[in-house]
């Protein structure tokens, strides 16, 4: 591409394998408009994006995401569309303080480190334990299948669908290629699957039966303020996680076997020091976070990063491009363990925003990364790595052809 690079040009295939040369061109300009992308859940070819803002510089971005009652993230793109509204990243104060209040007592660490983490750590020993030293692809097998199981685990639905979990999240993220109609299929068949399955739930409740103790019940009985969720935004919330557990974390996982495979010195780092895998994490978080964006619409006119937003206009928050503002994180494109200022990175969103669910994510990736190091004595790339080219949503890798050596 030539040096006139503009915000327009984000969508391009050879920018989705590899964003960050080109946010590096963006970033020391004033913001630019005119961005055309989708929201989640939304559909290329059905729906009509909207020109937004491209935001660039950590400076602008976290003012931006601090700022939740200039810009919005409410979306009426989604609104309109005929996807299901995600509940906590779609939804502006007080609603969105009454959903998070509940939320955080339903969704408790407890929830996710003492009752479902040593069932995935279990897991994942199996899965490992069932190979031998064959060739595979990372990313269809270990990669795909681990986030989804844990959410079917985690929310209380059945174990074999996680299949239909992964297909439904890939599609409602705007990532892999999918026709329109195949996309409006695939949320009509996501919102009917939660429908039905909390729909069982409060009949089971109204029967008096006894219900398990999962995600999904204690969405149900928790209360705030002596309210509880409506049946609807029970089967919401189910969906948010779904799609966002279900889909980013696939790329989280492969984006850390890539960094250990093209350096193997951290590889070796970690099987001599454990203690070094939550580092590990953050630094690829902060340097090759899945998230590259999210969109915010402006509610009153402002005047930020030396342009004039208007009321009404559309705002892209690349938090991806922010974590590699050289202004903030020296040598932004390397990968440092243990930087002093790591915690300042924007991978899980900042302000009220910030991503519920990074428990989780950290929690997959540690139970992960334990069982490589358990049982694998070296990891061969056998074929060209393949970055997904579908969307610009997710930075990830769609093929990974490894070999794993078994201790």
């Amino acid at each position: 591409m030539n040096s006139e690079f503009t915000a327009k040009q984000l969508l391009s295939p050879e920018v989705i394998v590899n964003p960050y040369p080109y946010y590096d061109k963006l970033r020391d300009k004033k913001p630019q408009f005119g961005l055309m992308d989708f929201p989640p859940g939304t559909i290329p070819g059905a729906d009509q994006p909207h020109p937004a803002w491209a935001l660039m510089r950590y400076q602008d971005v976290t003012a931006a995401a601090r700022n939740n009652e200039v810009f919005s993230s409410r979306d009426p793109m989604q609104e309109a569309s005929t996807a299901p509204t995600l509940m906590l990243v779609n939804h502006d104060k007080p609603e969105h303080t009454r959903l998070r209040v509940i939320a955080q007592k339903a969704f408790t660490p407890k929830r996710v480190i003492e009752d479902v983490a040593p069932w995935a750590e279990k897991t994942i020993a199996e899965m490992f334990q069932r190979l031998s030293d064959v060739n595979l692809d990372f990313m269809d097998s270990f990669a795909v299948e681990i986030p989804a199981r844990f959410m079917t685990r985690l929310i209380g639905t059945p174990e074999k669908d996680w299949q239909l979990l992964r297909n439904w999240g890939n599609a409602f993220m705007v990532t892999s290629d999918y026709t329109a109609a195949e996309r409006k299929a695939s949320n009509e068949a996501l919102a009917a699957y939660y429908m039905a399955q909390v729909n069982q739930c409060y009949q089971d409740l109204a029967a008096g039966k006894t219900l398990p103790d999962n995600l999904m019940t204690a969405l149900m009985r928790t209360e705030y303020e002596g309210e509880t969720l409506t049946q609807e935004e029970v089967v919401r919330f189910c969906i948010t996680l779904v799609v966002a557990g279900a889909e980013t974390t696939v790329y989280f996982l492969g984006n850390l076997l890539v960094t250990l495979i093209e350096q193997p010195e951290l590889f070796k780092a970690l099987q001599e020091d454990r203690s070094l895998i939550r580092p590990f994490m953050d630094e690829s978080l902060r340097r090759d976070g899945p998230v590259q964006r999210l969109f915010r619409v402006c509610t009153q006119d402002i005047h930020l990063g030396g342009v004039d937003i208007k009321q009404g206009d559309w705002v892209a928050l690349f938090f991806a491009s922010a974590n590699r503002d050289p202004s903030v994180f020296e040598n932004p494109n390397e990968f440092i363990l243990n930087r002093k200022n790591i915690k300042q990175h924007l991978t899980f969103g900042h302000g009220v925003h910030h991503c519920m669910g990074s428990v989780v994510a950290r929690m997959e990736a540690d139970k992960f990364l334990n069982g490589i190091l358990d049982h694998v004595a070296e990891i061969q790339l056998t074929s060209e790595i393949k970055r997904q080219t579908g969307g610009l949503l997710n930075y990830g890798v769609e093929h990974l052809p490894v070999r794993f050596v078994l201790k």
